[in-house]
């Protein structure tokens, strides 16, 4: 990226475990029932979106993406490859 603009970082909250470990002070939760995936997706898609339109898409390139909260492994790869196509889609990412 040749822009003057620093990078910045995307930071995506799964609040989700299998277990809630005794010493984390996470806002995270254990759902026996399970989690709606869909729901969860659309609405990081969402507020990506919104957040893009806010600070303008493409004005800077995203430098990181970390994936964290609860266990983030529990998503499935479906899931993780739809938000990072959808942060590629809306601000260039380093690489």
């Amino acid at each position: 990226m040749t822009s003057d603009e620093p990078g910045f970082g995307v930071y995506i909250h799964w609040p989700f475990c299998a277990q809630k470990c005794p010493y984390c002070d996470f806002n995270s939760h254990v759902r026996f029932g399970g989690w709606d995936e869909e729901r969860y997706l659309a609405a990081y898609k969402r507020e990506l979106s919104h957040i893009a339109h806010l600070i303008g898409a493409r004005a800077r390139a995203v430098t990181s993406i970390f994936f964290g909260g609860g266990t983030p492994s529990l998503m499935k790869a479906e899931t993780v490859a739809a938000i990072l196509d959808h942060i590629a889609g809306l601000w260039p990412v380093d690489d």
